[in-house]
């Protein structure tokens, strides 16, 4: 056997094993790749009244806590935008989101939306093989080692793709969907195709989603990158409460001041005592070069500054890798990309099983002759 051929069974073995994961991940994936503009566009009638100019607006910490009053649940996180017809987002466990009118104190719309609610099931699908708040630990081991295995078969896959013989109709047969095609040479075209013209995709989404799941090609990044690993994660309080929420009056608007581009502020709750930390953003929140985190002490003394360029290499790097699984820090066509990418995941699996089955198929019928030939040679 020839390492050609062996590399083809090690290729054949892997897909059989992780093929079912990497299709849940892509479809589940493909239903998130405009998540951002769907949103949007189901949102396009909701904003804020505009106000006249003698009725003063609430102070934030009255806006909020009139806001909880409302929803009937403390706030996770509060964020406002610069424009101020856009609605401000309260967020409330677990990750519901409300609109509301930051001025006024007062909720928009009907609740959260069935729109963001359906991203939200499918994007617990998509991370923790979650459902209904419930995870299935097992499934969602299964899921994420699978992903491991779809960069070993992209890059055999492209190994395997270089043709024995470069001749003009074995490139043709490699590079471009034909639709003459019929059975097992329309599966293996389709295959070859669109596994070569989207491979770069699908290992940039790959790694990156293993980079997400696992703390260990998490350090391997932070290593590559020549920066130490983050010592843990930060836990969340497991009481919800709005802390010192009357810090916002003065540090919200001075949080403003620090950036004339900003675009967004979002808080998260409870506040501290003594200080206040911002996530402030000048873009729509889809690219890492935009963001900056900033804490004000509650004498309104900027103490921290962080934007992209002052972070750790490592840290850059792990903000690269979260957009670009998405795609969305190239934009709309970025995310066009990662969306033709998981639909050709798809392909592939539906494909590559197909030509599996065939092999299978194939080969009892070729057992099965020759049994059959068997006792005719004995007789004779």
């Amino acid at each position: 056997m020839n390492l050609r051929r062996l590399l083809f069974w090690f290729h054949l073995v892997i897909g059989l094993v992780v093929g079912l994961t990497i299709c849940f991940f892509a479809s589940t994936g493909s239903l998130m790749a405009f998540q951002p503009q769907i949103i949007a566009f189901s949102e396009r009638k909701i904003s804020v009244p505009e106000h006249r100019p003698e009725a003063p607006c609430l102070a934030p910490s009255e806006s909020v806590r009139k806001l909880q009053t409302q929803i009937g649940a403390p706030p996770t996180s509060f964020e406002v935008f610069a424009n101020p017809l856009t609605p401000a987002q309260v967020m409330t466990a677990p990750d519901r989101i409300f609109l509301a009118d930051a001025c006024t104190g007062e909720l928009l719309g009907n609740g959260p939306s069935r729109v963001r609610a359906f991203f939200a099931h499918v994007r617990d699908l998509h991370r923790y093989a979650a459902y209904g708040g419930k995870r299935y630990e097992a499934l969602h081991a299964i899921t994420i080692a699978g992903n491991l295995g779809f960069p070993i078969l992209i890059l055999s896959g492209l190994i395997l793709w270089i043709p024995r013989q470069w001749k003009k109709v074995h490139l043709r047969n490699a590079l471009v969907i034909r639709g003459d095609l019929k059975a097992r040479a329309r599966d293996w075209n389709l295959h070859t195709v669109g596994g070569f013209w989207l491979a770069l995709p699908l290992l940039v989404i790959s790694l990156s989603g293993s980079v997400m799941a696992y703390d260990w090609v998490n350090a391997l990044l932070y290593r590559a990158a020549g920066t130490p690993s983050p010592q843990g994660k930060e836990d969340r309080p497991k009481t919800i409460n709005l802390g010192n929420v009357e810090l916002l009056d003065k540090l919200l608007p001075l949080a403003k001041e620090t950036d004339p581009r900003w675009n967004s502020l979002t808080v998260r709750f409870p506040i501290a005592a003594n200080s206040v930390p911002f996530a402030l953003d000048e873009g729509s929140g889809s690219r890492p070069q935009e963001k900056t985190q900033l804490v004000l002490s509650k004498n309104g003394k900027l103490t921290k500054c962080d934007t992209f360029d002052k972070l750790p290499r490592g840290r850059q790097w792990r903000l690269y890798g979260r957009f670009l699984h998405t795609g969305e820090i190239f934009g709309w066509v970025g995310q066009s990309v990662a969306f033709l990418a998981a639909l050709t995941a798809v392909l592939l699996v539906w494909t590559g099983l197909a030509l599996s089955l065939r092999r299978y198929v194939a080969w009892r019928t070729r057992k099965a002759r020759a049994r059959e030939r068997a006792p005719v040679l004995e007789a004779a």
